[in-house]
């Protein structure tokens, strides 16, 4: 089985998410993806954000309706640092895996921890930049072959550009959000008051 890890904070859930999964199940023919919503992230600076509980909720609404998708909730399960490397090693026996990543985290992969293990057990998938590949996600894709023996997979970046954090500020806001994020997600955060909602 051709299984696809997709993880984030997922703060909220929103349409670049939702078509990054989509993008990602049909250049790779993947079986399923999970998606997997992180505790706490060892990469990301605190921010304004929901409960665990919450962000896990929000996004089981946001892909509700693709049915290859699993919103898993390992890492929020076990109350700890994510580490990709652990997800990995837990989900690698149901399958071949396929790790998708964009640019930015793509660059700092060898910071995190165990980037072996992340290498070894999963082909990475990088979404491209606008314009393809940049000088510096080649040299990076070329040194991680070098020295992890990884496998790497380049996709063409067919997402909107859209971040939780420019969303949070729009739902403070209270502005239209129609084209952000899925009728479900807005409904949910609205009734719970997330985000100064």
């Amino acid at each position: 089985m051709r299984i696809g890890i997709y993880g984030g904070s997922f703060s909220p859930p929103h349409y670049g998410h939702i078509e990054a999964v989509k993008s990602f199940q049909e250049a790779m023919m993947l079986d399923k993806v999970l998606v997997i919503p992180t505790y706490i992230a060892p990469h990301k600076q605190a921010s304004a954000t929901a409960s665990a509980e919450h962000r896990l909720a929000m996004t089981k609404l946001a892909f509700k309706d693709l049915d290859y998708v699993t919103v898993s909730d390992y890492e929020i399960s076990r109350k700890d640092v994510s580490f990709t490397a652990n997800t990995l090693t837990h989900f690698a026996a149901e399958g071949e895996l396929f790790f998708l990543c964009g640019s930015d985290m793509f660059l700092s992969m060898d910071s995190w921890y165990r980037p072996d293990i992340i290498f070894e057990k999963a082909t990475v998938v990088l979404v491209s930049r606008d314009s393809g590949l940049d000088q510096d996600c080649l040299a990076k894709k070329e040194e991680y072959e070098k020295r992890f023996s990884a496998s790497v997979t380049v996709i063409p970046n067919r997402v909107r550009k859209l971040s939780s954090s420019e969303i949070r500020l729009a739902i403070s806001r209270s502005e239209d959000l129609s084209d952000m994020i899925p009728p479900a997600v807005n409904a949910y955060l609205k009734a719970w008051h997330l985000y100064g909602s």
